[in-house]
């Protein structure tokens, strides 16, 4: 089943010392979703990159040349807001599950069913949808605050200098139609300016 998203800029970091595994993990991901598709061969390599830039989805195949995994899993957890998949050993599947499950980190089991892996980063990939829309959300939330506080404050100036509450609503936003700004925009200009607007 191909991997369908809306978006098409994610990015991928596969850390892996086995060729074979990246590139059979490559052939599961259609054109087009990521922008950006990275491998590196061990956690430190890894770990370098990630201090560089952000990847929304990380797939790990432990054990790793200089550690197991599980440890960089879980610090990667707690530093990035990464989508993370693991490939551990079969005999290690229910005691890396246990200890990863809570921290949200899908893992599977070695011999990998690339089914499973799809799957997997195409989960991933809503996730990191719904963590961009909240995003978006709360930076908004953010905005209207900050403009509701600048609005306030500038309103309070106004009725400083003699205007009444209604009279100063009005004039802020009479000052950002004609403007052609948002309120906050005004409403800096005001208190900048110590009352009226320039």
């Amino acid at each position: 089943m191909a991997l369908n998203s809306k978006r098409k800029d994610y990015s991928l970091l596969i850390i892996s010392s086995s060729e074979q595994f990246n590139i059979a993990i490559k052939k599961i991901l259609p054109g087009g979703t990521f922008s950006a598709i990275e491998t590196r061969k061990s956690a430190s390599a890894a770990k370098r990159e990630l201090l560089e830039r952000h990847y929304d989805v990380i797939i790990i195949n432990a054990p790793l040349p200089d550690e197991f995994g599980v440890d960089f899993v879980m610090d990667i957890q707690d530093r990035h807001n990464s989508g993370i998949l693991v490939a551990v050993p079969g005999e290690v599947f229910d005691t890396v599950t246990d200890r990863t499950i809570d921290y949200g980190v899908i893992v599977v089991p070695k011999p990998v069913k690339l089914a499973m892996v799809e799957r997997g980063v195409r989960l991933l990939i809503a996730v990191q949808n719904r963590l961009r829309s909240n995003e978006k959300k709360i930076k908004s939330l953010e905005d209207k605050i900050t403009e509701i506080r600048f609005v306030a404050r500038a309103k309070l100036m106004l009725i400083q200098n003699g205007m009444d509450e209604e009279e100063a609503e009005r004039y802020i936003i009479k000052q950002a139609m004609d403007g052609g700004v948002r309120k906050s925009v005004v409403a800096e200009e005001i208190i900048e300016n110590g009352g009226i607007k320039s």
